[in-house]
């Protein structure tokens, strides 16, 4: 591995960690890093048994985005926007997850990283029959991580897609205390 994709690899499990954290908060169940991987991003321990992790980030063009600040349009990535970027990655990681060498292929966890919109949002259009839609999916479970609250809050708030018990809007376990401790 070069020294690069070592870079890489330690900058996605940078952001695995605080999913991992909310995950445990939300779930009740803990699951720890066994190894980085490809295909998929690691391989992780739960309940006595390896699962795959897959990361894939969601935002914005950068220029799109810089050209709205600067006419004075919204800052954040609109929901109905980051709902259609969250489907399209998880359509996109589909095929890849069906492809060969694939490890844990029934077993994977996909975690979609919103960067630059608010999850709270974006799940208002995620409804339930879009939900259904990428619950057809290979992936064991589907969560959008909204990375919106790392700076104040040092974690994610999540969206539960896939399994249905899980489903909806989580706020993040210091939901109501103030940011920044």
């Amino acid at each position: 591995m070069s020294d690069s994709d070592l870079g890489k690899k330690l900058i996605e499990e940078m952001d695995l960690e605080p999913f991992l954290d909310e995950y445990e908060h939300v779930t009740s169940t803990k699951m720890t890093i066994i190894t980085p991987s490809e295909r998929p991003d690691f391989i992780c321990e739960r309940k006595s048994r390896f699962v795959g992790v897959e990361l894939v980030r969601v935002m914005e063009d950068p220029a799109q985005r810089e050209w709205r600040i600067i006419l004075g349009e919204h800052e954040q990535l609109e929901g109905s926007d980051a709902a259609m970027l969250i489907q399209k990655a998880v359509y996109q990681k589909e095929e890849k997850r069906a492809s060969t060498g694939w490890k844990y292929p029934d077993r994977t966890i996909l975690v979609v990283q919103l960067i630059g919109g608010d999850g709270k949002d974006a799940a208002t259009y995620i409804d339930s029959e879009l939900m259904d839609e990428m619950s057809s999916t290979g992936f064991k479970e589907i969560w959008v991580a909204d990375y919106s609250q790392i700076s104040p809050y040092g974690t994610v708030q999540l969206v539960g897609v896939k399994p249905k018990r899980w489903r909806g809007f989580h706020p993040h376990r210091f939901y109501g205390t103030k940011p920044y401790g």
